[in-house]
């Protein structure tokens, strides 16, 4: 299945991007502005709930198989890869969850169509899986601490991709 998804989502690059209070919305519409003029399908979200660039590829890769098979919540794909990066069953719930906004201090700004963007000077490439997560934005996902304690500190990323596949189960 990875090399599916792998496969599925080659194009995929990802970066988390700092910034103050207040600026991550300027931030969603110069990137926004700029995909539009390379031709490039663009997904930004509060970048601590993003766990690593495995958990929006394995959300791209169950968003376009949606969209294929026609399951697919919305006409778009960079909504339905947020639908499935929230692990939520509604639309409505997605957008709230993985959305920035005003208090927003970390953004993830993942191209979603391999069409080239150029990242900005102060973007950083967003690794597979962070070397260390904190259990708090894991809770504020929605793992709860009884899930938490399933597993090892190193593996609690595999919980949030297991919410993102769960999206297909609870959309039904």
């Amino acid at each position: 299945m990875e090399d599916e998804i792998d496969s599925g989502t080659a194009g995929l690059k990802a970066w988390t991007v700092r910034v103050r209070v207040g600026e991550a919305e300027d931030l969603l519409n110069r990137v926004s502005k700029t995909a539009r003029g390379s031709g490039s399908e663009v997904l930004v979200l509060k970048g601590d709930l993003v766990f690593g660039a495995d958990h929006v590829r394995c959300a791209l890769y169950h968003a376009r198989k949606a969209i294929e098979e026609r399951r697919n919540a919305s006409d778009s794909l960079a909504m339905e890869t947020l639908l499935y990066s929230s692990g939520e069953r509604q639309l409505s719930s997605a957008i709230k969850k993985m959305s920035v906004d005003k208090e927003t201090e970390s953004v993830a700004v993942v191209n979603l169509s391999g069409a080239h963007l150029k990242p900005g000077q102060d973007w950083r490439e967003m690794p597979r899986i962070p070397s260390a997560v904190d259990p708090a934005d894991l809770r504020r996902f929605g793992i709860s601490d009884s899930e938490l304690g399933t597993v090892s500190e190193e593996r609690a990323v595999e919980l949030v991709l297991e919410r993102v596949a769960a999206v297909d189960i609870l959309k039904k």
